[in-house]
């Protein structure tokens, strides 16, 4: 194969990827490790062919796409990751073919608090206690775990008339969304968001939008992780190796998606923030603020431009919400810019898809 200099040759099409997930052999790569690199290409690629600006925007916004994290605990993320849900279009133009006339809110801003490993691993013991002495919800099978949050996220658009490019804040506005315990069957309800021009009145997520690697996200797969640190640590990093960033990424990353908007067993879950702890790259934000103003702390990761916090109550050490927040000039927004938040309202379990907790429907 000759290689090609980058920006030279088209992106490789989806039916590419075997060309660059090593084939089989002796010894083998773990399944789970293999549908994680598929699955990584698929964005990167997906990424090379979009626009400058919104190839940064999402960039800034991998980890957690509109989506709430960690909703089960302390009484209180990703629609699946590959559907995409709630980007910046990019042009200025809804998907209705009418120009978007939403509000928008200029990013907030505050000075960026560094981060640190210092007093780490005490304050993880404290977030996985509280956690831990949460009440667990069980669904039955054949009920849906139901989440209700407060999002917003960056918004790159193309001015038509002006030929600028403008970078916004959504403003917050509320999310709804009904999985089932295996992960097969679910329902979005976000008018508001970037999806609510093609789907006003809500879309299923039965089946067709899941594949493997989502359902390893779901309430039932949770159950199932193992208790034994050293144990879930692996299958966290999923054949990947600790002190690489990007396998550390991947593997705080696949503690987002496991207790995103999901409701994790409190001791599965004081389990992950306890692991999260061990994996380099991992940091303390000594003050940090979520999506409803309420001051905490935060733990974080970095990669590239941005630092993907999940915030905590700063003396009850319960979960508050997360945020996304420059740490680097992009775009012209400054540093300490937040780029993406988000707040959980409530969570329950649900006899039916759009059947909310006080018994009524959409």
């Amino acid at each position: 194969m000759t290689r090609t200099p980058w920006g030279r040759h088209k992106p490789l099409s989806i039916s590419e990827f075997d060309l660059l997930i090593p084939a089989p052999g002796d010894p083998r790569m773990p399944e789970d490790r293999h549908t994680a690199l598929v699955g990584h290409l698929e964005s990167e690629l997906q990424l090379a062919s979009a626009p400058a600006a919104l190839r940064r925007a999402r960039l800034r916004r991998t980890a957690w796409i509109g989506v709430p994290v960690a909703a089960v605990l302390a009484a209180g993320a990703m629609v699946p990751g590959s559907l995409h849900l709630g980007e910046a279009t990019g042009d200025g133009v809804r998907a209705g073919g009418h120009r978007d006339t939403r509000p928008l809110e200029t990013p907030n801003w505050m000075p960026l608090v560094p981060g640190t490993t210092e007093n780490l691993s005490s304050t993880v013991d404290r977030i996985a206690l509280a956690a831990a002495a949460q009440p667990s919800l069980t669904p039955r099978q054949d009920q849906f775990i139901y989440i209700k949050s407060k999002v917003s996220f960056l918004n790159v658009t193309n001015n038509p008339d002006t030929g600028k490019v403008e970078t916004r804040i959504m403003p917050l506005h509320t999310r709804q969304i009904w999985q089932s315990p295996d992960g097969t069957k679910g329902f979005l309800y976000e008018p508001d968001g970037a999806i609510g021009d093609l789907h006003p009145d809500g879309m299923d997520l039965d089946d067709g939008p899941h594949s493997s690697s989502d359902k390893r996200h779901s309430y039932n797969s949770m159950r199932a992780l193992p208790s034994d640190p050293d144990a879930l640590l692996k299958r966290l990093y999923q054949g990947g190796k600790p002190g690489n960033h990007d396998d550390d990424w991947m593997a705080f990353k696949e503690i987002n998606s496991l207790l995103s908007e999901q409701i994790a067993p409190s001791a599965t879950s004081a389990a992950l923030y306890k692991v999260a702890a061990r994996i380099p790259g991992v940091e303390l934000v000594p003050k940090a603020t979520d999506a409803d103003g309420r001051q905490g702390i935060a733990i974080a990761f970095t990669r590239g431009d941005s630092r993907h916090e999940w915030v905590f109550d700063k003396d009850t050490y319960t979960y508050l919400g997360q945020r996304t927040v420059l740490v680097k000039e992009e775009d012209g927004l400054k540093p300490g810019t937040v780029v993406g938040q988000t707040t959980v309202i409530e969570r329950a379990v649900t006899d039916a898809k759009k059947e909310l907790p006080d018994g009524k429907h959409l």
